[in-house]
């Protein structure tokens, strides 16, 4: 889970929380900092005082603080005023990081890395071997409530795992998984529902038809992933739409609260050319958007 501070990334981090608790997920929460002085990096390192007594004026801290506190509050982590201390370990692969006491199997970081935002979690996502990103979609003043930042749009495309892009988030829970009848969309399919089922959300299941004659087809592909569904344990509604596959999904997508959908390619260069259709659903859908791809090694 990404955070820089601000009330749309803490929103998606308790919305990540709430589900990551319910499938027992061991949780980083990263935050980036563009630029560190020497001044800041020798406190941070020659720091082992506990995080409560920390009084330097870095504002990753509080950002991480605060991160902390919601999964706190979420039953994640163990109360902290119980743990000992928070010592600062610097990773190998880049950045700082210090660890909570998770509850049963759950292992819980805090971490800093320093750079730039997309390449320093993309690079923390390839390192640490995670399913998924998650990240908030940062809303500027003036601009539609659906805006999504270059930072998110860039991990999206080029993250080597699945990326929940965490913006609007409601109470409901509500999910669309869509299909087109391939693997990785088949793979959506698992992945949605499993976070579905430890949130008791609602499923639907969509499939685009480009032609009213292939429509039939797009009807087979959801009743197949119905009986999938329906195999662990979840009661999906079906529909099937016909016309510009982005167009649909957006209209459909209006009552959803998440959107689930397959990442096209395994390549960068693959999902960049052929990933039009959940890139355009990001941009301009108006609920979180999660973007389901195999790992890359």
């Amino acid at each position: 889970m990404c955070t820089d501070g601000e009330d749309d990334a803490e929103r998606a981090i308790r919305f990540g929380g709430s589900f990551a608790r319910g499938l027992d997920a061991n949780v980083t929460v990263l935050h980036v900092l563009p630029e560190w002085s020497e001044e800041e990096y020798g406190a941070l390192t020659a720091s082992r005082r506990s995080l409560s007594e920390w009084k330097t004026a870095v504002p990753a801290i509080e950002y991480l603080d605060r991160a902390g506190n919601i999964l706190e509050e979420l039953g994640l982590v163990r109360p902290r005023a119980t743990q000992n201390h928070y010592v600062f370990r610097e990773q190998p692969d880049g950045g700082l990081e210090f660890h909570l006491v998770g509850k049963r199997t759950k292992r819980v970081r805090l971490k800093f890395r320093n750079g730039e935002p997309q390449d320093e979690i993309i690079e923390e996502a390839g390192a640490g071997r995670y399913d998924l990103v998650i990240t908030g979609a940062r809303s500027q003043q003036g601009m539609p409530a659906q805006f999504v930042g270059a930072t998110s749009r860039r991990v999206a495309e080029f993250s080597p795992c699945s990326v929940l892009i965490a913006k609007n988030i409601r109470d409901q829970h509500r999910f669309m998984i869509c299909t087109d009848g391939s693997k990785q969309s088949e793979r959506a399919e698992l992945f949605g529902a499993t976070i579905a089922q430890s949130l008791s959300a609602e499923v639907t299941v969509l499939s685009i038809a480009e032609e009213e004659e292939l429509r039939e087809e797009a009807h087979e592909r959801v009743r197949r992933a119905e009986m999938v569904l329906s195999q662990l344990g979840i009661k999906a509604q079906v529909k099937t739409r016909v016309g510009l596959p982005s167009e649909e999904i957006l209209e459909e997508a209006m009552d959803q609260d998440l959107v689930v959908m397959g990442a096209s390619g395994s390549s960068a260069v693959r999902r960049f050319f052929l990933g039009s259709v959940p890139l355009k659903v990001i941009e301009d859908g108006q609920c979180p958007v999660l973007l389901v791809r195999d790992k890359t090694e």
